[in-house]
C-alpha cells in the first residue's frame, strides 16, 4: 500500500491545526484515499497506475477541498478556551515553519548553496569591514571618561600648521591659566637606545608629565606611574610597555626597580603600562617606553622651540565648546604679551578620539557603504532566485490556498523560509570573514590607532545576526507577497504561470536587475576614480627622483654627542666612508626627508627692505641639509649652487 499519509501531511501543514487534529483529519483522508486505490486495482490497473490515478484526484484542488470538508464534518470542533491560543500558538507555528523550511531548502540544494554563496559573500564583507570599523571608530578608548579627554593645540594657519606644537612656555601658561579644564598634560616623542640587558635595541618613547596617566585614568600593571615630584630636571625613572616587559624581561615582577641603560644613562624600573596605552602620534611610532618631561629654567621661558603635544581634561560639566572659547582668550592674551612668537598664533582644542581615529573616520565610512552595495546586490540576486522559485512553486501554494490557507499566515512562511536562508548565509559570512580579516589586516598600516584589535568579537556577532535577519526581509518580503497574493482561480488553470500574477513577476524580476545594474555600474565607477587617483599620486612629480635612493634615519646620544661640533664630525665621517663604497654615486646627510616632516619655521628679513609689522611678519619653513643633498635627491637647481664643504656655522651663513 502506498504512503498516503506523508503526502497529506504535506498538504495539512499550512492549515495550523493542532497536532491531534491534523492526526484525526489525516486518519480519515488517507482512509479514503485507500479505498479508492482498492478500487482502481479491482478496475484492472496495476498498482503504479492505480497510485498515479489516486494522486491525480489529490492533486485537484477542488477535489482535495471538497474531501477536507467532508472530513471536518465529520470531526468535532473543540472549543478552545479565551487566552490560551497567543503566545504559544505563535511559538508553534514558528517552530512548525522552521521545520517547514529546512525542508524545502533541503530539497532543492542547487537553489539553496547559490542563494547562501550569494549572500555569504555580501554579508561577510560587511562584517570583515564591520570588525575594522568596530576596532578602530566605534571602539572607546581604554581611558577614564575618555569623552571628556581632548588635545590642544597652538593654531598657526598662517605658517602653514593650522595644529602646530606647542612651547613649553606656552603649554605653562595654558595649564596656569586654564579653568575649564581638570588637569593639562604635555609629552614629547623621544627615542632610546637601550642597552646593558640582551642585544642593544633602539625604542620609541616619550617623555611625559608627571600627571600625564593620572589624567588618562591608566592603572599599571604592576609598579606605580610618576609622581609630581619626578618632573624636576635629573629625574632618573621610566616605566615599561607591557610588550617590551613580556618581550625582554619575560615579564619578570621584579623588574620594578632595576635600572635600565637607555642613551648611556641609568634608569630605574617604577611601573609596566599596559599595551593598550596609545597617544597620538605622527607615523609608525610605538611607545615602548616613558620617561618624566622636566623643563629646565631656560627651556621653560623658550617659546620659539615648538615641539610638545598636549592632552587636557575637561571638568565635570564642561563642554567643548567652552574649551574652545577659552583657550581662544587665553591664546589672545598671550598675543598681547608675548607679539615676538606668539602674534596670530590661536589655540585648537579636539576630542582625543577624533585625533586619534579621526583621519580614518572618511575612509572607513566609504568602505563600509561601498560593501552595502555589494550586499543590496546579493539580496537583489536571491530576490530575483526566489522570484523564479515562486512561479515553479505556484500550483503547490495555490493548492495550499485552495486548502484553506490563509495568505498572511502563507507570506510568513515564506519570510521565515527566506530568514533561514540569510541566517545560513550569515553563518557561512562569518567564515569569509574571518579568512578576510587575516589577508586584510596584513595591508593594514601598523600606525593605525587599535589596528591590532581588529577582530571578530561579541559586537560582529550581534552586527552579522542583525543583518542576517534584516537582508531575509529585505530580499524575502517582494517574492513571498508575489508568491501568495495571486487569482487562485487562474493559477489553478493550466498555463497559469503566465497570469497576471506572472506578468507582475517578470516587471519585479526585471526592476531587481535593473537596480543590480545600477548599483553595479556605481562601485564600478567608485573603484574606476579610486584606481584613476592612485595612478595619479604615483605619477605625480614630487620634486625629486625617488629611484635608486637608500636613506638611513640616525638618531645620535645626547650625551654622546651633546653638540653641533661633535654631531657635524660624526655627519662628515659617515659621509667620507659611505661615499667610497661600490654602487654608490652620492651622498648627503638631511635632518629630515621629504613628507616625512613639515619643517620648522622661522621669521625671516631680507636686507635693503624696512621690516613688516609684527603681526604681517613673513615666516619660512625651513629644512637643515649637507652638500650634496641637491645631487643626490636629483633636485635641479633654478639659479645658483649647492652647499658646499665650506658653508658651515663658522663662515657666512648659505641659504637654498
Amino acid at each position: 500500500m502506498p504512503d498516503f499519509r506523508s503526502e497529506i501531511r504535506i498538504r495539512l501543514m499550512d492549515l495550523g491545526l493542532s497536532p491531534a487534529r491534523e492526526a484525526e483529519i489525516a486518519d480519515e483522508l488517507v482512509q479514503h484515499l485507500e479505498d479508492e486505490y482498492e478500487q482502481a486495482l479491482s478496475r484492472g490497473l496495476s498498482e503504479d497506475e492505480a497510485e498515479r490515478a489516486v494522486l491525480a484526484d489529490l492533486n485537484v484542488a477542488d477535489s482535495l477541498g471538497r474531501e477536507l470538508k467532508r472530513v471536518e464534518r465529520r470531526v468535532p470542533q473543540n472549543p478552545v478556551p479565551m487566552g490560551t491560543q497567543g503566545r504559544s500558538n505563535m511559538i508553534g507555528d514558528l517552530g512548525q515553519d522552521v521545520r517547514y523550511g529546512l525542508r524545502m531548502l533541503a530539497k532543492n540544494p542547487a537553489f539553496t548553496t547559490i542563494a547562501v554563496l550569494a549572500l555569504a559573500l555580501g554579508i561577510g564583507a560587511n562584517s570583515a569591514i564591520f570588525s575594522v570599523v568596530n576596532a578602530i571608530l566605534l571602539r572607546p578608548l581604554p581611558y577614564k571618561n575618555p569623552e571628556q579627554l581632548m588635545t590642544v593645540w597652538e593654531n598657526a594657519t598662517h605658517l602653514g600648521f593650522p595644529k602646530n606644537t606647542p612651547s613649553p612656555a606656552n603649554f605653562l601658561d595654558w595649564r596656569r591659566q586654564t579653568t575649564v579644564f581638570e588637569s593639562m598634560a604635555a609629552f614629547a616623542e623621544r627615542s632610546f637606545n637601550l642597552t646593558g640587558v640582551g642585544e642593544p635595541e633602539r625604542l620609541d618613547g616619550r617623555r611625559v608629565s608627571a600627571n600625564l596617566f593620572g589624567l588618562l585614568g591608566v592603572r599599571p600593571i604592576i609598579g606605580r606611574t610618576f609622581v609630581p615630584q619626578e618632573d624636576a630636571p635629573g629625574t632618573k625613572v621610566v616605566l615599561l610597555n607591557e610588550s617590551l616587559w613580556k618581550r625582554r624581561f619575560g615579564g619578570d615582577p621584579s623588574v620594578i626597580g632595576r635600572a635600565l641603560t637607555l642613551n648611556n644613562e641609568s634608569y630605574t624600573v617604577v611601573g609596566v603600562l599596559p599595551r593598550s596605552v596609545r597617544l597620538p602620534a605622527f607615523g609608525n611610532w610605538r611607545d615602548q617606553v616613558w620617561v618624566p618631561l622636566a623643563f629646565p629654567a631656560e627651556e621653560a621661558a623658550a617659546r620659539g622651540n615648538h615641539f610638545l603635544e598636549v592632552i587636557a581634561r575637561l571638568k565635570p560639566g564642561a563642554t567643548l565648546q567652552q574649551a574652545r572659547a577659552e583657550m581662544e582668550t587665553i591664546a589672545a592674551r598671550l598675543e598681547q604679551q608675548y607679539p615676538e612668537h606668539n602674534t596670530r598664533i590661536g589655540a585648537v582644542v579636539n576630542p582625543l578620539h577624533e585625533e586619534i581615529v579621526g583621519n580614518m573616520k572618511p575612509a572607513l565610512l566609504i568602505l563600509l557603504g561601498a560593501v552595502a552595495f555589494v550586499l543590496l546586490i546579493a539580496c537583489a540576486n536571491v530576490a530575483n532566485l526566489l522570484l523564479a522559485r515562486a512561479a515553479v512553486r505556484q500550483k503547490e501554494i495555490a493548492l495550499r490556498l485552495a486548502l484553506g490557507a490563509d495568505r498572511a499566515r502563507l507570506t510568513k512562511q515564506l519570510l521565515v523560509e527566506s530568514v533561514m536562508l540569510s541566517l545560513l548565509g550569515g553563518v557561512v559570512g562569518l567564515g569569509f570573514a574571518y579568512a578576510g580579516l587575516h589577508v586584510l589586516t596584513r595591508f593594514i598600516p601598523h600606525d593605525i590607532a587599535h589596528a591590532d584589535t581588529i577582530a571578530i568579537d561579541g559586537k560582529v556577532l550581534v552586527f552579522t545576526f542583525i543583518i542576517a535577519i534584516v537582508t531575509g526581509f529585505i530580499f524575502g518580503l517582494a517574492p513571498a507577497s508575489q508568491a501568495s497574493h495571486f487569482n487562485l482561480n487562474e493559477a489553478l488553470k493550466e498555463g497559469g504561470r503566465d497570469s497576471g500574477a506572472g506578468v507582475r513577476g517578470k516587471r519585479l524580476r526585471s526592476s531587481l536587475v535593473i537596480a543590480e545594474v545600477a548599483v553595479s555600474v556605481i562601485l564600478l565607477v567608485g573603484a574606476g576614480l579610486l584606481i584613476n587617483s592612485f595612478m595619479h599620486l604615483r605619477n605625480l612629480d614630487p620634486g625629486f627622483r625617488a629611484d635608486h635612493l637608500l636613506a638611513l634615519n640616525v638618531d645620535l646620544s645626547e650625551v654622546k654627542y651633546p653638540d653641533t661640533a661633535r654631531r657635524t664630525a660624526f655627519f662628515d665621517e659617515v659621509v667620507r666612508r659611505v661615499q667610497p663604497l661600490p654602487g654608490v654615486q652620492s651622498v648627503a646627510v638631511a635632518g629630515n626627508l621629504p613628507f616625512t616632516y613639515n619643517g620648522d619655521s622661522m621669521g625671516i628679513a631680507v636686507e635693503g627692505i624696512p621690516d613688516p609689522p609684527p603681526d604681517q611678519w613673513p615666516d619660512v619653513i625651513w629644512r637643515t641639509v649637507g652638500p650634496g643633498y641637491f645631487n643626490t635627491m636629483r633636485i635641479p637647481l633654478v639659479r645658483g649652487r649647492e652647499f658646499k664643504d665650506g658653508d658651515t656655522l663658522d663662515t657666512t651663513l648659505a641659504v637654498v
